[in-house]
């Protein structure tokens, strides 16, 4: 990975990272205010924007980074085609939320989900162009406007939430001030696009079909696959109740910065392995996703180790005892870090292999309602989570498979195994003797919360001195922050003495 890629990952991941940090830390300001109810009611409306979003949304951001790295199409055609599209399809959507609207607030046996949704129409409507926009960016270099603009944003989102439930206590007043600030979201990200190719004249009925006939197969299946993300969402709110739901939603979260970072490195990436792809240079692809796998695994097992030590205490102390039954399927819900560390579609996209997700997904989704329904019987929210790993991980696993073949490379090529044995190895040496310090002080969580940035610490230090990351990556996160600076000079004063 280049130096620039490389500083396009790392503003990326930051930008990612403090957004979700934004909405990590205002959880328990959520859980602590409002009742099961209108936390459940919040959630299940989050839900059903998200699923329409990826349907709406019709995976027109993937097919815009394959026709904007082709010459034979002008830059400002191809754009403007692009929007137009994307622009019906958000006034698509959000006809079909409010025609289906009465029928989910039945079928989720809450009556607040209907003025909750239809307050929700332009927040729908703003997030369906979203990620084409950002694709477009990206791609344009535009990386650090997008970042500033998600981030600025975000931060209006938490300012209307506080002012809506503190001052008002209103889950409506709430999601009408998310619809004003999404339409103010997309608005920003429309302009920092690059004027030479910002407009919305031009539309070529020919290239629209195109846009559609290749994003076609590849929506279906993201479509069925957003399902598999949302059914345990919909058959816990169906199969027992919005409290049951609210302790559910409450625990399956995932962790600031660690969350974003495969999206984010993903996002940069995948653009360059198209143009790889395009000149057939699969040994440059293979070794470009091995290093990128190598460099998230350094940075997301680690905090995986902890998380499962410690989840626990951590989520007690973070979401209050009020929801100390949401530990569990935070702890489950997190061992998806596991084989969060690759882009498991992209050689198959790329490669034109997207009925081949497609016939994966739809096998995967009806095995999925399965083990949902009969591991929620068993073992209520905390099966749910269960069966959304057990699904992650099998279908990761066959997209692993497919990926090998399209490389021609076995799965060690791929994946670093002995990188990802030193990390756990170097991760539980650290980890177990806090772990027993702490229950030697009858679970103080203070120390836990003392002890983790100190852990962490010490694990990427060893981690960096023993070149354990791409050298280009370490050179420009030390020229940004000094200490790591200091690292580096000395592991290379070492090398050459």
């Amino acid at each position: 990975m280049s130096s620039a890629k490389s500083m396009k990952v790392l503003v990326l991941t930051i930008g990612n990272g403090i957004n979700i940090l934004i909405n990590f830390l205002t959880l328990p300001y959520l859980v602590r205010s409002l009742s099961y109810t209108d936390y459940g009611s919040y959630g299940q409306a989050l839900i059903v924007i998200s699923f329409l979003q990826g349907l709406f949304t019709f995976n027109l951001n993937q097919i815009a980074n394959i026709y904007l790295a082709r010459n034979e199409y002008e830059p400002r055609q191809v754009f403007s085609s692009l929007m137009r599209t994307t622009l019906t399809m958000s006034a698509f959507a959000m006809i079909v939320m409010a025609v289906a609207t009465p029928l989910i607030a039945i079928s989720f046996d809450n009556t607040l989900l209907t003025k909750i949704l239809l307050l929700s129409l332009f927040n729908l409507a703003a997030q369906v162009p979203v990620p084409v926009l950002l694709s477009v960016l990206i791609f344009h270099g535009k990386v650090k406007s997008s970042t500033s603009i998600l981030i600025a944003t975000n931060m209006l989102k938490v300012s209307v939430m506080f002012v809506a439930i503190h001052f008002y206590n209103s889950i409506f007043l709430l999601m009408g001030g998310l619809s004003i600030v999404g339409l103010i979201q997309v608005g920003l990200l429309y302009f920092a696009v690059p004027a030479n190719i910002r407009t919305l004249r031009l539309y070529d009925k020919k290239l629209t079909k195109s846009f559609m006939a290749m994003a076609t197969p590849l929506a279906v299946s993201s479509i069925v696959e957003r399902s598999v993300v949302y059914i345990d969402g919909i058959m816990i709110s169906s199969m027992l109740t919005t409290t049951n739901y609210a302790l559910y939603r409450a625990g399956a979260i995932e962790v600031p910065f660690i969350a974003s970072l495969y999206g984010s490195v993903a996002a940069i990436v995948m653009p360059e392995v198209a143009r790889l792809f395009v000149d057939r240079r699969l040994p440059d692809i293979l070794q470009l996703k091995r290093k990128v796998i190598g460099g998230t695994v350094f940075f997301v097992y680690p905090v995986l180790v902890f998380l499962l030590l410690f989840s626990t205490p951590v989520v007690t102390f973070y979401l209050s005892e009020k929801y100390a039954q949401s530990a569990i399927v935070f702890a489950i819900f997190n061992l998806s870090l596991f084989i969060r560390i690759n882009d498991y579609q992209d050689v198959i996209i790329i490669s034109g292999k997207t009925r081949f997700i497609f016939q994966v997904i739809v096998v995967m989704v009806i095995v999925n309602v399965l083990l949902n329904y009969s591991l929620i019987k068993i073992f209520g929210i905390e099966g749910s989570a269960l069966a959304f790993i057990l699904f992650l991980f099998t279908y990761a696993a066959i997209l692993t498979w497919k990926t090998c073949k399209l490389l021609h490379c076995s799965f060690t090529e791929l994946f670093n195994l002995s990188l990802i044995g030193r990390v756990l190895i170097l991760s539980l040496s650290f980890a177990m003797p806090i772990w027993l310090v702490h229950k030697f002080l009858n679970d103080n969580v203070w120390f836990i919360i003392l002890s983790g940035p100190v852990y962490l610490f010490l694990v990427y230090t060893i981690g960096f001195r023993f070149g354990w990351i791409e050298n280009e990556l370490i050179s420009k996160m030390s020229s940004r922050i000094p200490i790591l600076s200091t690292f580096i000079h000395k592991k290379n004063g070492s090398r050459n003495s």
